[in-house]
Parts: C-alpha cells; structure tokens; sequence
C-alpha cells in the first residue's frame, strides 16, 4: 500500500501535487501526500529546488546528505523511524515520515523543527510557501550569479539577441519616496524630518527634486536637492550634461553644495574590468552596505557588531564612480550616501577623457567654483591626466592647475600620484599579493599656508596592511592601519588592528585602538564583540569596550533580535557606561508593510530620562503605458523599471493587433532588479534598476496553456530609462506541427513496408526556402513543432535519398498550417522509401 503506516493501519493517503514556495529561491511543483490534515512532501523534491546535497539508499528507504555545511550531515531512515540530524535524533515514526513507490515524504511540521524550514500549507490552492532562517544554497547560488553576471558585464562577455534601447520622452512622472521620522525626548528637543523625493523625465533628461524639512532648522534652498541630468552613452563626444546641484570630485574642502552645470564625455556604462581594489572600513554596527560601481549594484554586505564592512570593488578602464549606501537596522529614516575616489583611473590606451563643470558654493559668500580635467591613456597601463580647479574663496591661491597619472607596474602592483599647485602633493602605491594579502601605502604633503584644504595639516602617511584568515572552521579578515599626522607644533600617531570573522556560525570582531601625540600621553581602548544565533529566529550580540589606560571598561551592550515572519524585527538592548554610571534600555520594532516601512522604539536610561522615535517610509510608482499605479515600501527616485507584456500574436507579425490577448505563464530572469508578477492583468514588472545600464533578460517559457504557443525572442539587453519604465511586448507565436511516417518497403507493395529510423525529412515554405529539419525515431515516426500558419512542402532529404540509393513515394506532400489560436496539426504524412530503379 503506499502510504500504509508500519504499525499495520490502512490509511491510505491522497497523492498530489503542490506548489512549492520558498522566499529567495522560487517556485516548483513537487509530489506530495495528504494524509488526515497533514500535508507530506517528498523530501527529494524539496531538497532539489532548494540544492541541498542528498543520496536516496538503494533501498528507497532512507535518504542521506549534509545540510548546507559539509560538516551537517544528515540521515532520514524510514525504517528506524528516525531523522538523525548534527548529532541530534528526531523520532518521526509516529506519522512522520511516509513512504510509497516514489520516494519518502516528511510531514511538513518536522521540516521546520528539524531543518528551520518553516512552511505553510494551504489547502485550496494547493500551494506550500516556506522560508529559511538561514541562507540556503540556493538563495547564495542565485546571489553570486547575480555577481558573477554583473562582473561578467564589466568585461562585456553577455551578449543578447535583441537589443532594446532607451528613449526620450520629454515629459514623464514616474516615481516619488517620502520619509517621515520624529523623536521626542524626555529632556525637551523633541524634532520631527520629512523627506519628499520626486524623479520624472524633462526633455530626455533625468529630473529629481528631493524636498527636506527639519523642525529644528529653518527651511532653506541650500538644504533641498534638484538636478536635471541628460545622459547619451552613444554620443563620443558629449556624453552627459547636468545642472542643478552636482557633485564635484574637487580637490578643496566643499562644506557645501554647488549649483552650476557639468559636461563630460565619460560614459556611464562598464568599460572592462583590468582587477579589484580593496576597500574596508566602519560604519554603524549591524546596518546594510550597498557597493555600486558606475550606478550599478555589484555587491553588498552587512557590517559587524564593530560596524566593520569590506569589499573588492572592481576597478574599471575610465572614469569610476564608487558609492556606498547605508541602511540603519533599527528603521532609521536616514540612508547616507558616500563617494570613494578611487586613486586607480585608467583610460584605454588613445582614449580621451575629459569632465567640466563650475557654478556657485552655497556657502554664503556665494563662492565661484568650476573644474575641469583631461585624461589621456599613454598605454594599457599607464594614464596621465592634468587640469585646473579655480574656488574664488581661497585667499592661498584660488587658482589650483593640477596633473596626475597612474600606472600599473605589475598586475598587483599599482601606484598613482597627483600635484595640486598650492594645494598638496600625493603618492598612492597599492601591491595585492597572490593569496589576499594587500598592502598599501599614502603619502600627503600639504602646501604650506595653504587654505583650500580645511586643515593645517603638514604632511599625512598612512599604511594599511589587510588578508584574509582561513582556517577549517574559521573564516576571518585582518587589518592593521598606521597613519601618522605632521601639524605645524605637534604630530599624531593613529594605529587600528580590527580581526573580524566567523568561528563556526558565530561572528567575532576584535578591535584595538591607540593614538600617540608628541610628548603627550598615549590612549589605548580595545572593542570585542560577539554574534550568536540562537534558536527561534533569535540574534544575540554582546560588545564591550576597555580602556587599557585605566584598566576599566567602558561600556558593554547585549542586544537580542528575533525575526517575525521574515518582514520584521523585535529588538530589545541593555547597554551600560560604567564611566558615568548610566544604563540604558532599548525596546524596538520595524516592519516591512507591502506599502511602507515602520519602525518605533524607546529607550530609557537609568537616570530617568527617556527617548522616543517613530519612523515610516515608502514610495510610489506610476507608469501610465501599463496602467501600473503602486504603493511599495523600497526607494525608486532615480531607478527605472521594465514592464514586460507577453501577447499572443496569431498573425505572427511580431506586433500586438486589435484582439490579439495577453498570455499568462511567461516568466525571466534578469541580472538584477525586483521582479514581481501580476497574476490579475499578466504583467511582468522588474523594479529597482539602475538608469542608463543595460540588463540581459532571459524570457522563459514556463506555463503557456497550449505546447503550440512559442517563444521567438529568447533573450534582450535592455537599456533603462530614468525614472520611467521600458515597456517591452514579446509576441508568443501560434505554431503548428506535422507528423508521419517514414517506411522502408522491398519493392512498390506496400505491404511489407516497415518503419525506418534515422531518415531526414525536410521541410520547406512556399519560397521552397528550408525552414526546418526533423528526423524519423527508430519505428519510422516523425514529428516537428514550429511551423508559422502557411503553405508548405514536406519531403524526404533528396542527399539522404541519393546516398542510400532509394526513392521516395510520394516526393513531396503540401500541407497547410491554418491560423488560429490554438495552433494546426497536419498529420497523417507518409513516405514509403523503395530501392532506386525498381
């Protein structure tokens, strides 16, 4: 019986199918058993579409593997009626585990208790969506293709069949974001933001406006953003031209935002990628680390219980805008943004590269700025470049000409230098060794008496030193940096030693501290904290400091966070400062709403004294062309989207006609983007792109109703418009199929005809142009899909034919593929193959 339990009992459950639904991975359907109210799923079939390692015993009664780690293995035995997994036995024999014909089937309860593989059944639809509380392979598999593909972009490897290129609207509102956070405290300066970003398109020109109140600051235009920028990668000359507020790579210190006009021909797609450069640094404890390159998402991370973060970020030929972006876990409005200016800038070789822009510095002089600079590639690897930077509110020179280059001496060995006249003088050399290790050095000499930099600084040397650890059990990263500061009377010695990593699934950080200044006393403080995952979805981090001067501690802080449902969290800290006696505690929430994003919490000290916070924020997105008016809780200002509109074209002419429906089933993939498909009007929407990049899409035939529904375009590279969506049609074609028989007869009766494998039969339209080839299986069949209404000419190879020495009867044999909506069989076609000459 297949489902009859060990104990000898004759229930017997329904076989069904039921589709799958993991967060992060996809969906599949796979067999399942219905027993009483509980629902069995092959765990093959699970394990399959989430790629976890498993070996079903010859016997079909027991399954073997490991759980994403090696070192987590596991054993599902039928027989013994036991799960033994990481050295813990789970008993399933009472109606736990089922077994029939196809496989064992585990009740869905125990993928949860046993694997952390939380799922819900839901009967009607016969749909089980589930989600892990640790990363799945599946999941890191799709995240580094994402990678992998975006690399594979830098050094132009991805090739499409169709391209679809951006257009020029010139009027379109597309996307707005808004963000409100107010605080209240217990001690008075309660303070409350409001941010609302708009982004549209203004005579083919990317327009965003970003509107910023805060109640304890006057409003003014200095705090507010508008830009207009207008990008054309395939004009060599002039590529980009924006006004408004840009942003300026100046070499003198800008508290200020400027207000001008930019011009370049830097191109803001990849050039190709000639190696990577390591960059690490700190920010907030626990909050998101995006890395882009070029406006393009290449890689993320999320910074430790030290705030310590790190990257390889590709180095690109030509100009390389990186960008950091920050999001706060505790539901922080704020998400800063950081420019890296990498020292390394190459141009191909006989390429020229040029940028020039200049306005007013809101500063309240009214200060002039322009810039301009040229950058010519000499060699693959050597570049050289030279401009001029003019700020009228510099009394030590307002006139800054200035030349730089850099040169690779070696494949790991970079060094770059720049002269700015009144300004400073810098060398930068950078040497990655084989296995991780990377060395840098950078040396500063300001001019003296020099104003155009915001500090009197003599002269700044830094050195870094960073590798990778490795171990069995332990992955970790070291970093040691020196950096010493000359002043005019005195001088300062900083050092930092940061250990960062994981022992098993626990995060360690150590970080160490010490600043030496001339004849005067050192400070030395270290910082320790560990991250442990606890079950239940619970995140405990604990974090010290220590002052090795006083040899007491600092503070010490021990948070636990616990996931709800995969869209939220309940936070919860105790922190104390043993300095001044204080402690707090902080309660907190945030939680994703399809609409919104919300958060609140409140922290209270020991002394009375108490904070509050309430934050929320969203965005909306419009595009008239697809009727698409949505709420959604991620930013979209200055990101475009895709809309994908998949059709029935009967006619075949590759355009959407009067009556022609849209067809469901269709589904992509894309290296990039959120994709979300709408069930109610069929639509394919791809969210969260980067404007003026290109995305590979690849179209997949999923679900059509009919077989006879194809796919002609099979792959595009689509160029994405600024806050605007590229709306694609992809015609799914009605094809017809024809099928028969090819037979080998001795002579012309036919009777002792038998069927003949291996024969090629072709097919030709009426232009008597091949337009397909099948051939015959081993009893004489044949069949081909694909045909386009029309007339057409059905034949036995007359090559095949002249070297087996045989005819055919008939020739030839026209068949007509009829248009409609379902598709056309012409069947019934027979050959019959004799001896040539008899």
């Amino acid at each position: 019986m297949a489902g009859a339990q060990d104990s000898g009992e004759e229930e017997i459950p329904d076989e069904i199918s039921v589709s799958l639904e993991v967060k992060g991975v996809g969906a599949g359907d796979i067999p399942a058993l219905y027993l009483g109210k509980d629902v069995y799923l092959s765990v093959t079939g699970i394990f399959d579409l989430i790629k976890i390692r498993n070996f079903v015993y010859p016997s079909q009664d027991s399954i073997k593997g490991f759980y994403i780690q090696e070192r987590d293995t596991f054993l599902i035995d039928k027989p013994g009626g036991r799960v033994y997994f990481k050295g813990v036995v789970h008993d399933v024999a009472d109606h736990g585990l089922l077994r029939n014909e196809t496989g064992l089937y585990l009740n869905l309860k125990h993928f949860k208790t046993i694997f952390g593989l939380d799922g819900i059944f839901y009967f009607r639809r016969l749909v089980v969506t589930m989600v892990s509380d640790v990363e799945l392979p599946a999941i890191r598999e799709a995240r580094q293709d994402l990678m992998r593909k975006n690399v594979s972009r830098l050094r132009g490897d991805i090739k499409a069949d169709t391209n679809i290129k951006r257009t020029y609207p010139f009027f379109h509102f597309g996307m707005a974001d808004w963000a409100v956070m107010s605080s209240q405290q217990s001690q008075g300066g309660d303070q409350t933001t409001v941010n609302l970003s708009m982004g549209g398109v203004l005579a083919g020109g990317e327009l965003n406006t970003s509107l910023n109140y805060y109640s304890q600051q006057e409003f003014t235009e200095k705090l507010q953003f508008y830009q207009w920028r207008y990008v054309n990668n395939e004009s060599p000359v002039l590529r980009q031209v924006a006004a408004g507020k840009i942003f300026t790579q100046s070499t003198s210190t800008l508290y200020a935002p400027v207000v001008g006009v930019q011009v370049s021909n830097v191109s803001t797609l990849y050039k190709r990628a000639y190696g990577t450069y390591l960059m690490s640094n700190t920010t907030e404890p626990n909050w998101m680390v995006e890395l882009y390159v070029n406006d393009v998402l290449v890689d993320y991370t999320k910074a430790d219980a030290s705030g310590f973060y790190s990257f390889d970020v590709p180095l690109i030929y030509g100009y390389t805008t990186v960008r950091l972006k920050f999001y706060g876990p505790y539901g922080e409005v704020r998400s800063s943004q950081q420019y890296i200016n990498i020292p390394f800038n190459f141009v191909p070789a006989g390429e020229v590269e040029y940028s020039v822009n200049g306005g007013i510095v809101e500063d309240g002089k009214d200060s002039k700025f322009s810039r301009a600079y040229v950058k010519y590639g000499l060699s693959r690897h050597v570049t050289v470049g030279g401009g001029n930077e003019y700020l009228s509110s510099v009394t030590s020179g307002s006139m800054m000409p200035f030349m730089n280059s850099s040169v690779r001496l070696a494949p790991r060995l970079l060094v770059s230098a720049e002269y700015a006249h009144s300004a400073r003088s810098r060398a930068i050399l950078s040497y990655r060794m084989p296995k991780g290790m990377q060395c840098e050095l950078d040396y500063t000499k300001f001019a003296k008496g020099q104003t155009a930099i915001f500090f009197n600084f003599l002269e700044e040397r830094k050195a870094i030193v960073s590798m990778p650890l490795r171990a069995k059990r332990v992955s970790a990263f070291a970093r040691l940096t020196l950096d010493q500061i000359i002043l005019p009377n005195t001088q300062y010695t900083n050092s930092e030693l940061s250990l960062t990593g994981f022992v098993g699934k626990v995060g360690l950080n150590f970080s160490s501290f010490t600043s030496f200044m001339r004849d005067g006393n050192p400070y030395f403080y270290s910082v320790a904290s560990a991250t442990i995952p606890l079950p239940a979805r619970i995140l405990f981090t604990s974090q010290i400091q220590y002052d090795h001067k006083t040899n007491v501690p600092v503070f010490a802080k021990l948070t636990f966070e616990k996931n709800v449902k995969g869209k939220g969290y309940i936070s919860g800290s105790y922190q104390e400062y043993f300095n001044i006696s204080n402690r707090n505690f902080l309660l907190g929430m945030r939680y994703d709403l399809s609409f919104a994003k919300a958060a609140v919490s409140v922290l209270s000290g020991s002394d009375g004294s108490y904070s509050r916070i309430q934050a929320a924020s969203g965005s909306i997105v419009v595009d008239r062309k697809s009727g698409y008016l949505k709420a959604g809780n991620r930013t979209n200002v200055s990101k475009g989207g895709v809309a994908i509109e998949a059709f029935l074209d009967v006619n075949a002419n590759g355009l959407r006609d009067a009556g022609e429906p849209r067809v469901p089933g269709l589904k992509v993939q894309i290296n990039g983007g959120r994709t979300i498909y709408d069930e109610k009007d069929t639509m394919i929407r791809i969210l969260d792109l980067e404007p003026y990049n290109s995305y590979f899409i690849e179209l997949i035939r999923s679900s059509f109703d009919n077989i006879s529904w194809q796919l002609q375009k099979k792959t595009l590279n689509v160029t994405v418009n600024p806050n605007n969506f590229t709306l694609i049609q992809v015609p799914v074609v009605v094809v017809g199929e024809v099928s028969g028989m090819v037979s080998k007869a001795t002579s012309d009766v036919k009777s002792d005809a038998r069927g003949l494998g291996q024969v090629i039969v072709a097919i030709y339209n009426n232009k008597n142009e091949l337009v397909a080839r099948t051939v015959s299986e081993s009893d004489g069949y044949f069949n081909y899909l694909g045909l386009k209404a029309g007339l057409y000419t059905v034949r036995v190879d007359p090559g095949q034919l002249a070297k087996l020495h045989l005819r055919s009867t008939p020739e030839f044999v026209p068949i007509v593929i009829k248009e409609g909506t379902d598709g056309d069989v012409a069947d019934g076609v027979e050959f019959v193959l004799t001896p040539d000459g008899k």
